[in-house]
């Protein structure tokens, strides 16, 4: 392993964490410049995800998520980028499409990054911030070195209009557990039945690894979510999301559970190259897709609705009705379909957010708040 330090981050609390943790690893000092930095990206194109990069944040690393355009429902969830990549290997992973850095990076700067989230949520006091690690980096899987996880556990347990997710595909649990977290962190998993995790999720854990962990952090008193996100229509998905729903509500505590999201596979019609480049054996892309609204490759509409009617039922049988489901980037239409009803707009399901926390989980305080509050972003700067 190769631990690359930005000039500058030699002594800094991340870099003599990752070298403790990986005394043989040989370090090299990187300039502190554009140009060093994409000659290393290059240098780097095939190896990367084995080797770490420790630089600082630039710019801004906590905005909103940025969704798709109308007509799809996005529900204002805001990330942090911490890090990103992560050392498993999705065959629909989007990060492949996304990233031009292959290395692992973890930023060394994380006061820098807490301060962004306390200047932002302090401008609006009454609404709930939903703040997730997990967009461009899986959140905990090499967080047992990097220890960002219980950093900003014990930021979030301190706010009061704050609600922190960490979103992963690992056991990595066990540096969370001791944590005074106060009861604000959702620890979360992607979840696919385990033929798929085998198929289409390289050096993730397995489903039932997942679900030993998935146990510790409720015996810690955290909260959980789940995201059944990328569902893939392949083989007899319809038994197996049943089977894995099943499995699910044996380990979890429904009243522990935050929320649960539904997608299905979706990704820019350029990412199909690199799939085929990186897994030539791979059958991801063997169904029928269309381009969407947002220019993604995505199943027919009636397969979607198929899918999602069949594990939004799961849900509701094995779970309860008492379950926040949402949509993550479907129309009004395909909510109304599955579910019954659609949130009228983003600031609407943001709302819904808040309004379901406050009333299931009252020990949190969560500000309470009506719709108007969420209709517009009161401060209007760089983070849109």
């Amino acid at each position: 392993m190769i631990i690359y330090l930005t000039s500058g981050t030699e002594n800094s609390i991340m870099a003599k964490r990752f070298c403790e943790a990986y005394p043989n690893a040989r370090t090299e000092i990187v300039p502190d410049n554009e140009e060093a930095r994409q000659a290393l990206y290059e240098k780097e194109s095939k190896s990367g995800k084995h080797n770490i990069f420790i630089t600082p944040a630039r710019g801004q690393h906590f905005k909103v998520c940025p969704g798709t355009a109308e007509p799809y429902i996005c529900c204002n969830y805001w990330t942090l980028h911490q890090a990103t990549n992560c050392p498993f290997d999705c065959t629909y992973c989007i990060l492949q499409y996304y990233l031009n850095n292959p290395l692992l990076t973890v930023f060394s700067n994380l006061d820098d990054l807490t301060d962004m989230i306390r200047e932002r949520i302090d401008e609006e006091p009454d609404r709930v911030f939903r703040v997730g690690t997990g967009e461009l980096a899986d959140s905990l899987a090499i967080d047992d070195v990097a220890m960002a996880g219980p950093e900003l556990i014990r930021f979030a347990a301190e706010q009061k209009n704050m609600i922190l997710e960490l979103k992963t595909k690992s056991d990595k649990v066990g540096h969370l557990l001791d944590i005074e977290h106060k009861g604000r962190t959702v620890i979360s998993w992607s979840l696919n039945p385990q033929n798929i995790i085998q198929k289409h999720e390289f050096r993730a854990a397995d489903l039932k690894t997942r679900m030993r962990s998935l146990e510790k952090v409720q015996k810690a008193g955290y909260m959980t979510g789940f995201h059944f996100d990328p569902l893939l229509i392949e083989g007899d998905w319809e038994k197996d999301y049943e089977e894995l729903i099943k499995t699910l509500f044996k380990y979890a505590d429904v009243s522990r559970i935050a929320w649960i999201s539904i997608g299905s596979l979706r990704f820019p019609p350029e990412m199909e190259e690199k799939v085929k480049n990186k897994f030539p054996q791979t059958d991801l892309l063997n169904g029928e897709m269309i381009r969407g609204n947002d220019n993604k490759q995505r199943y027919f509409k009636p397969l979607r609705i198929s899918v999602y009617k069949h594990v939004y039922e799961c849900l509701k049988k094995y779970g309860g009705k008492d379950l926040f489901i949402y949509f993550c980037m479907e129309d009004a239409d395909t909510w109304q379909q599955v579910m019954g009803f659609a949130p009228e707009k983003n600031a609407h399901l943001d709302y819904m957010f808040s309004d379901y926390l406050r009333t299931k989980f009252p020990n949190l305080n969560i500000p309470e708040a009506d719709k108007i509050t969420y209709e517009v972003f009161h401060t209007r700067r760089s983070w849109e």
